[in-house]
Parts: structure tokens; sequence; C-alpha cells
């Protein structure tokens, strides 16, 4: 099913096709990268939203914890640091089923979501 939504939704935007590694879809979307996977029921949402920067990280990380408290500005995504904490991420995870209309929604969402963390932490560097 998560494949006919986002063959669907490419269709819709007229965006690229999307490429598939086993249960992952990777998907383009105005210039962001974001990584589908299929959880059967429901789906898991992820992308690189900044290096981060060895830059005033405590004032970034204070600011991200308080997007990540309770989901307030992140839409319930998480942000969190890739293993070898040099990238942000921000993840998503439903396991659940959706409509076609939620589907595209979360995606629209999430992506919102990215671009705004996006600029805020690019802000906050250059403070």
């Amino acid at each position: 099913m998560l494949e006919e939504f986002l063959k669907r939704l490419c269709d819709e935007l007229a965006l690229p096709p999307i490429s598939k590694e086993k249960q992952t879809f990777l998907f383009l979307f105005a210039g962001e990268k974001v990584s589908i996977k299929d959880l059967k029921p429901g789906m898991s949402l992820q992308a690189l939203i900044a290096p981060c920067t060895h830059k005033k990280r405590e004032e970034l990380f204070i600011e991200l914890m308080r997007g990540n408290l309770l989901g307030q500005k992140t839409g319930a995504a998480r942000i969190g640091l890739e293993s070898d904490e040099k990238t942000l991420t921000l993840s998503l995870g439903l396991p659940y089923e959706l409509s076609y209309q939620a589907f595209r929604e979360t995606i629209e969402d999430f992506i919102n979501y990215l671009i705004y963390w996006r600029e805020e932490i690019e802000k906050l560097n250059n403070e």
C-alpha cells in the first residue's frame, strides 16, 4: 500500500520516481530527501536535517530538546543525532495504517518541519 501511495503522490505532484531498497523508499520532494520505511502496518520517515557543528553546540542541543518536548515543534517527530554525532536527523514513526489523505498530509508536515529546523539551525549557527 505504501508503494501505491508514493506512486500516486509522485504522479499528483509531478515528482521524479521513487527508488526502493528492500522495504525502504527514497523520496525526493523540493530538494529534500526522505527515507520512508514500510512497517506493515504503518511507516517510518527519516531525513537528515543538518551537520552538527561544534560551534554553539550546547545552545543548539537546548533548542532541539525544547523542540522535541512533547513533539510541540516537530509535529510528533523526533530530532536525533546519528551515531557518529556529526549529523542531526528528523524521524517519525507511525505504526498504524493511514488513508491516502492522512499519508499525504503526514509527508507534507514532515517536510515542512524538516525545512523549519534546517532554517532554525542555520540561524542559530550564524548568530
